[in-house]
């Protein structure tokens, strides 16, 4: 779990609004919460993408889906 947090953190610091892009369209309903985390800081959203799983693996199927992870 930790390491699929560490590629969808790389991977929106890497594209930046491309990946929220890709967030919006494909895991919208979490869009909102993940990038009000993101804006808090690294550790408050490494700790909302930990204490929300369902999110966790919405963000990193629609990141993976837009070419934006391996």
């Amino acid at each position: 779990m930790l390491s699929i947090a560490i590629k969808i953190y790389n991977a929106i610091a890497k594209y930046g609004s491309r990946a929220w892009d890709a967030i919006k369209a494909g895991a919208y309903s979490v869009y909102s919460a993940a990038k009000a985390a993101w804006q808090a800081g690294y550790w408050a959203f490494t700790k909302w993408l930990a204490s929300n799983a369902s999110a966790l693996y919405a963000i990193y199927d629609a990141l993976r889906a837009a070419g934006l992870i391996d």
